[in-house]
Formats: C-alpha cells, structure tokens, sequence
C-alpha cells in the first residue's frame, strides 16, 4: 500500500498504520514469489446482507456482499505477502504474527 495512515490513540500517541502490497504477487492462486510455496495463512472479512427466513438468519445472495483481505502470509517461507494497514490496529498483536494465526 501507498501510503500509510496515521492515527493517534486515547492516550494521545501518534502510530503510523502501514500494509504491504506486493508487486510480484497478485493473489492466492500465485505461489509464493520468495520460495514457490502454495499454500497460505489468510484473513478477510466478509459482509453483506442479512435476514431470517424460517426461524433461521442467511445472507441474501440477491443483494450485495463483500470480502476483503486483511493478511495473507506463506505458510513455507512465512514471508508476509499482504496486509492491510489496519490489520494489526485490529488484531493488536504487535507484530507477533505468529500467535494470531498459527493455533
């Protein structure tokens, strides 16, 4: 991504929000560009819209829903190959990766 996004917390700290995009890689259905690898820790959220239908809630698929990455990361070589700037402001994991997504 571009460019960052600043942002400053209740306690009046300024964090600057950074995401990385890569160039040489477009999605899942590329291997990995450090070391080939095919298969990939990912995170997105999804949204859409929502109703009951006998008793139970399901998406409407005659109206609009969106999915969005927030992470991706190789599982081989673990090179970050996405991630969206508000990923760790969301996850508050400081960079530790490692204990968000591999249980």
């Amino acid at each position: 991504m571009n460019s960052p996004v600043q942002i400053i917390d209740e306690s009046g700290d300024e964090r600057e929000l950074t995401g990385i995009e890569r160039e040489d890689w477009t999605g899942m259905s590329d291997p990995c560009p450090e070391c080939g690898g095919q298969e990939f820790n990912h995170i997105s959220t999804s949204g859409g819209r929502y109703g009951r239908r006998d008793g139970a809630v399901v998406m409407r698929s005659d109206f609009w829903g969106v999915e969005k990455p927030l992470f991706t990361r190789c599982r081989d070589c673990r090179e970050t190959l996405y991630k969206h700037p508000a990923f760790d402001r969301l996850f508050e994991i400081n960079g530790d990766h490692d204990s968000a997504h591999d249980p």
